[in-house]
């Protein structure tokens, strides 16, 4: 599996074009679709998926589709609310992009099994295929996602990090935003929520 992170838009969203053979997916084409196709060297887009439906992982989500023909895949619970999770886009200097109607990813698509992850956004997910996990805003190295948008929720958050942290610790992580790290790296030492957090976590909601 091959993996290439293309920076886009002017927030330096991590988009990424994910590739098996003659296939590829892209996962949160934040901006810059062109850059996006190019990066595909003429291989066939099968599938065009978000994290999450914040404004700056979705940017070129309809330029990819309408070039393409390929289905575009977020979570419903943020597609539900997919206005709402964009309020503050205006204020900040953003518009909100239009989007076609997304498919539901299931827990398996292509290569990846999909996790949801609740906290950043309700409805966001990550990606796990191979040596690699795809986390969105949820994960990042030395970080976590914020909570403080519109239905960010601290608690979902930190239940879907300490679920990541299951996961084997070689595993990369390449998080929405920032360089890519290891589950292993985050779990022993992220600042905010780490493996010691989630075992409190676990004392004390037993149920």
């Amino acid at each position: 599996m091959e993996v290439v992170r293309v920076v886009v838009g002017p927030l330096a969203t991590n988009s990424y074009v994910v590739c098996q053979g003659d296939e590829c997916v892209v996962v949160d084409p934040g901006d810059e679709g062109e850059r996006l196709l190019r990066a595909l060297g003429g291989r066939s887009l099968v599938a065009v998926v978000a994290t999450h439906l914040h404004f700056d992982h979705v940017g070129a989500v309809a330029h990819l589709v309408e070039a393409t023909g390929a289905p575009f895949y977020a979570h419903p619970a943020d597609w539900r609310i997919y206005k709402a999770l964009n309020e503050v886009a205006p204020s900040w200097g953003f518009e909100v992009p239009e989007l076609p109607t997304p498919r539901d990813p299931g827990e398996r698509l292509w290569l990846f099994d999909v996790l949801h992850t609740p906290g950043h956004t309700p409805g966001s997910i990550s990606l796990v295929a191979g040596d690699a996990v795809f986390t969105g805003d949820t994960l990042f190295r030395g970080s976590v996602g914020r909570t403080d948008l519109p239905h960010g929720d601290w608690r979902e958050l930190t239940r879907s990090v300490c679920r990541l942290y299951q996961l084997p610790g070689h595993l990369v992580v390449y998080p929405g935003h920032g360089p890519p790290t290891t589950i292993g790296s985050e779990a022993a030492g992220n600042p905010f929520i780490n493996a010691d957090v989630c075992g409190n976590e676990r004392q004390s909601n037993r149920y």
